[in-house]
């Protein structure tokens, strides 16, 4: 049943349930636009409406091994399979070979080479290898801060030899100035370093499982929510299209 209100003299009735409709379209847009923008802030978060099963296969290939060790140090430090110092040792052997898997994975059913996956096939590898031989969980722990250094200087002594690393990768899919391009390199390099030096900070502080569930939340979340937090400044130096501007 449709609500009318009486309108003041001399004007139309007003119908609450077309208003109300309305109204919600225009939230439904906004919302649309906010995830367009957001995927063209970081294409690993633009999940395509009409290829739900392609999104879900690449969610499970690149953050499937991390799934996989948070998992199997919770179910080990849980269920007691192991002392607690060793459910991290488990876990980084379970870490490496679930990268391995998440690679071949991504050759067959993406016919692509998941970047993610690579990357810890390459890194991660040899750190698990190390906590498993010397049953030392110091070495799964650093890889994490050597890493976001590694990246946070890449992309700095990129911008020192005048090139333009995101550029190059996300230029496709995200249409910036090109005054905005060395702003976010910046913006990119010190979160990556702040990241590190949070992790050193944790995981010389924090138990394990602190330690664990910080690497997954910032892993994760971490990027999406960094992602957020550059949407004003993505959004102020997004290059007009051409028509736009004849307009």
């Amino acid at each position: 049943m449709t609500s009318r209100t009486e309108p003041p003299e001399g004007h139309e009735p007003i119908d609450l349930g077309t208003e109300i409709k309305a109204g919600d379209q225009i939230v439904d847009r906004a919302a649309g636009k906010l995830a367009e923008k957001l995927g063209e802030a970081n294409p690993e978060l633009a999940l395509k409406p009409e290829a739900p099963k392609q999104n879900t296969i690449k969610m499970v290939v690149d953050y499937g091994p991390l799934v996989a060790f948070g998992l199997t140090f919770f179910a080990c430090s849980a269920l007691k399979l192991v002392e607690k110092p060793m459910a991290l040792v488990w876990a980084s052997g379970v870490l490496g070979a679930a990268s391995v898997v998440a690679l071949i994975a991504g050759l067959i059913m993406e016919k692509r080479v998941a970047w993610i996956p690579l990357m810890s096939c390459l890194i991660t590898i040899p750190f698990s290898v190390l906590t498993v031989v010397f049953k030392d969980p110091t070495f799964v722990k650093i890889k994490m801060t050597i890493v976001d250094a590694i990246i946070g200087s890449i992309l700095l002594g990129a911008l020192v030899l005048k090139k333009e690393p995101l550029k190059a990768l996300l230029g496709d899919s995200l249409k910036l100035k090109d005054a905005a391009w060395p702003k976010l390199t910046i913006y990119y390099a010190l979160f990556y370093y702040a990241m590190g030096a949070t992790n050193e900070v944790i995981w010389r502080t924090q138990s394990d499982d602190f330690w664990v569930t910080w690497k997954l939340v910032s892993m994760i979340g971490g990027p999406i929510a960094f992602s957020i937090v550059l949407l004003p400044f993505l959004m102020k130096n997004l290059e007009t299209p051409p028509e736009e501007k004849a307009d």
